[in-house]
């Protein structure tokens, strides 16, 4: 395989090859989705990986296009369970054509992310099934954890924060990291693997909530997952700190909140460290995944260099405070 940047390259020219041709339903709406294709973090991460334990070209890349397409099912689906009008600094699929066309869209991608897993198996000639067992699983754990966020307790504290990442965000980072060993039938470090992705998973997360309060994340507004209730590692860390007539005070807002007092909240939880106290525990996670990293062979450790420097280089980029912890 070439470097990593070719195979970035290769990766969007093939996404684009598969999306849906002009006269088809859906071409439009893919091509508004796709203008943007994001950062590929997990398809690069996934044909890094390949590459490591020596999994054909074919094999990879359509592994790697599964991941992603199943990943963008993911974001267009959540849109739409989350009214959101603004993803990667332009408007959602969502916003522009309704719900009904969004969730026909998402189901399109989900089809074609398990055609292309299929289609990976065959050429990386496995009679094995646990590639798609193992994404099988990250569908399902992923609408369990978007279902999570519309029922059941509010997330008010970390370990409930830390289980829903668990099955939420961390599910496509295994598809991404641990489906090439399935499909390559390599079974060994597949245990540091694992806690690699659990703490992965966590930074990302993190690092996405800590964009989201100071609006970098590509929505319409800072705060976003506030004005929504939706569970985001800074207020959740904010709340923690609070006394008990404050919590109380701020628990009552949560319930019925108003654009009116929402910029006090909002100054409150970026001055009082609930932001310094999430890099911390952003670069917590980073220092897990590195002790991990570090007992893997080389050529594993260069591969999951793609997502851990761009969690290092974003907790540095996105606080003004960052070198001081």
């Amino acid at each position: 395989m070439d470097n990593l940047t070719n195979l970035k390259a290769e990766l969007q020219t093939r996404f684009s090859s598969v999306l849906p041709k002009k006269g088809h339903e859906l071409h439009e709406i893919a091509n508004f989705h796709f203008k943007d294709f994001g950062k590929l973090i997990r398809g690069s991460s996934a044909l890094a990986i390949s590459n490591a334990v020596n999994l054909n070209f074919e094999a990879s890349i359509n592994w790697a296009l599964s991941v992603e397409l199943l990943h963008n099912a993911s974001l267009v689906h959540d849109d739409v369970c989350d009214k959101d009008s603004h993803r990667r600094h332009h408007l959602t699929v969502f916003a522009e054509f309704g719900s009904p066309l969004a969730i026909c869209f998402g189901d399109w991608l989900v089809a074609k992310s398990f055609e292309h897993a299929v289609i990976s198996i065959n050429k990386a000639d496995k009679k094995s099934n646990d590639a798609i067992i193992l994404l099988s699983s990250v569908m399902a754990d992923l609408s369990k954890g978007q279902a999570r966020e519309f029922i059941g307790e509010p997330v008010l504290d970390w370990d409930s924060y830390s289980n829903l990442v668990n099955g939420k965000t961390t599910p496509l980072l295994a598809a991404a990291i641990e489906g090439p060993f399935l499909l390559a039938e390599a079974d060994d470090h597949l245990d540091d693997i694992r806690n690699i992705i659990q703490a992965l998973g966590m930074s990302y997360q993190i690092s996405n909530d800590i964009l989201d309060v100071l609006g970098k994340d590509g929505s319409s507004m800072a705060f976003n997952d506030l004005m929504r209730k939706a569970p985001n590692a800074v207020s959740i860390t904010y709340r923690n700190k609070l006394k008990n007539g404050h919590k109380i005070n701020f628990d009552k807002w949560m319930n019925n909140i108003n654009l009116d007092s929402s910029i006090n909240w909002s100054k409150e939880i970026k001055n009082n460290g609930a932001l310094e106290s999430c890099i911390r525990k952003l670069n917590h996670y980073l220092q897990i995944s590195h002790h991990y990293r570090s007992k893997l062979p080389d050529a594993l450790q260069d591969a999951l260099l793609p997502i851990v420097t761009y969690l290092e280089s974003t907790s540095k980029d996105m606080c003004p405070s960052y070198k001081k912890l």
